[in-house]
């Protein structure tokens, strides 16, 4: 059986943990050494200790965002990969007969794809082990209908990201040899879920998944030859046929804006010194936040300025702050205090911002906020082929994370907007094209750069300025989609 999030834990500390004096006791096996998740696998252990209980223990990892952090905890400029931490979870218990052998059935539980061990283990120390590889297994539906309709695509087992390996490249989609994005690495349990919208003219169309050497989404789609095996890699095309009848269109654009994001870690947890946090983990640029505070002087009057960031990774590799909201709240009797913050009517700058409390003019506390962009509507949403389009959108954010928007079109990927180098404000501008009728134009986020390109050519695996299509696997995604009517 799976385990739960919260069996999902260092269980035993295998490195600690002795084998006995003369290797590892006995033999273990599987009745499958690949499989998907999900699937069922006989483990089998023989030459064991006699009449003994154990437990089968699955080991894996988790894997989130690497960003740059202050020493106040702020989510500052650059963008360092990923970051690893080991889970542990329990399969079964098992006991071995009179000949010291077992048997027992599991299922594979959700994960990441690649070579998993699975522990036999003791109170007190390990028995055996034996190894498992969890493949990866796609699904897409519906397999027809009309246009815009959502193609979702899942995908379970997918390979755990390391930095500078190119044995575990992500995974890219296509639709009708056009490269539409990336499904991000950085998954929950190795598993992504997303949709892309059926796009062109009635008839048969193709979606392709493949994986690349060094992650490569353009040059190079050699998957199953060339200069290294990729282990688990299917061969991955599905059909869709895109049919008459009345087309799925987006709702407008305002009513895409991102909802808030509720901080879901707990920040507020001392009473004896200044500490300050948010309700809220992301908002959108036209939203606002709840800042709350603990360990205040009673009755103090407590300063919150939302800071504005100042500088470009363009032209410069360095940022400054300056004030831009300032709100006064009187801390209670048991020091504590409530307020409300917006972004500058001034700007709209998005990403991460920091807000400090200052007591007598000394900072005595600090909290931040990301704010997500929102965009207007299209400039036409009609015309002949030809027509210019301009796209507005503000909020977009400051640093290597949130400085980006790629825009595709009929699910080809065309470019992006940066606001590296401007206050939250981009306009992308792009030509209607196609038959008559309607097209779509989506929106994702995506990460800038790691490090340096000209330093660092071949960063593996590549993610950079490619369309994030699972965008909520984004450190703070957003998806928006317009439709445009090209006139015979």
């Amino acid at each position: 059986m799976g385990a739960s999030e919260s069996q999902r834990r260092i269980i035993r500390d295998l490195n600690r943990m002795p084998t006995p004096e003369s290797g590892f006791q006995g033999e273990l096996s599987v009745s499958s050494e690949e499989a998907e998740v999900g699937d069922r696998v006989e483990v089998s252990g023989e030459g064991l200790p006699e009449g003994c209980s154990f437990q089968l223990l699955w080991r894996s990892h988790t894997v989130d965002w690497d960003m740059e952090r202050r020493a106040d905890g702020v989510v500052w400029r650059r963008f360092f990969g990923f970051k690893h931490r080991e889970v542990q979870s329990i399969l079964a218990g098992v006991n071995t007969g009179t000949n010291g052998e077992f048997s027992q059935e599991i299922r594979v539980p959700e994960d990441f794809g690649g070579l998993h061990d699975v522990y036999l283990i003791g109170e007190k120390r390990r028995v055996n082990k034996v190894g498992i590889r969890v493949v990866p297994g796609f699904e897409v539906t519906p397999t027809s209908g009309p246009l815009g309709s959502p193609i979702r695509v899942t995908a379970r087992g997918l390979p755990l990201p390391v930095a500078d390996s190119v044995d575990n490249p992500p995974y890219h989609v296509y639709y009708d040899n056009k490269y539409t994005g990336l499904i991000s690495p950085v998954t929950p349990r190795g598993t992504a879920s997303f949709t892309i919208p059926a796009t062109g003219t009635p008839g048969r169309h193709v979606v392709d998944v493949e994986r690349c050497p060094f992650g490569n989404a353009h040059s190079y789609r050699q998957t199953h030859i060339g200069l290294i095996s990729l282990p688990g890699t299917p061969d991955l095309s599905w059909n869709f046929e895109l049919t008459e009848g009345e087309p799925n269109l987006p709702p407008p654009i305002d009513e895409q804006v991102p909802p808030p994001v509720t901080r879901t870690e707990k920040v507020l947890n001392r009473e004896e010194e200044p500490n300050l946090s948010t309700a809220e983990q992301a908002i959108p640029v036209s939203g606002s936040v709840r800042v709350e505070g603990r360990g205040f002087p009673p009755r103090a009057d407590v300063k919150l300025v939302w800071t504005q960031l100042e500088g470009s990774n363009l032209r410069e590799e360095r940022f400054s702050e300056r004030d831009a909201v300032v709100v006064w709240a009187e801390a209670t009797s048991e020091g504590r205090l409530e307020a409300e913050m917006s972004p500058s009517p001034a700007t709209v700058q998005g990403g991460p911002h920091p807000i400090y409390a200052y007591v007598d003019g000394e900072k005595v506390g600090t909290t931040s906020i990301i704010v997500l962009p929102r965009f207007k509507e299209l400039s036409a949403d009609s015309g002949p082929a030809g027509t210019e389009i301009t796209i507005n959108g503000e909020g977009v954010g400051w640093n290597e994370v949130w400085n980006q928007v790629t825009i595709l079109y009929d699910n080809s990927y065309i470019g992006y907007v940066c606001g590296g180098d401007i206050p939250g404000i981009v306009e992308g501008k792009l030509r209607a094209t196609g038959q008559p009728g309607w097209h779509i134009i989506d929106l994702y986020p995506t990460i800038q750069k790691q490090r340096n390109f000209a330093d660092e050519a071949f960063e593996i695996p590549f993610i950079y300025r490619l369309p994030f299509l699972n965008w909520d696997s984004h450190p703070q995604g957003y998806h928006f989609r317009y439709a445009f009517k090209v006139e015979g």
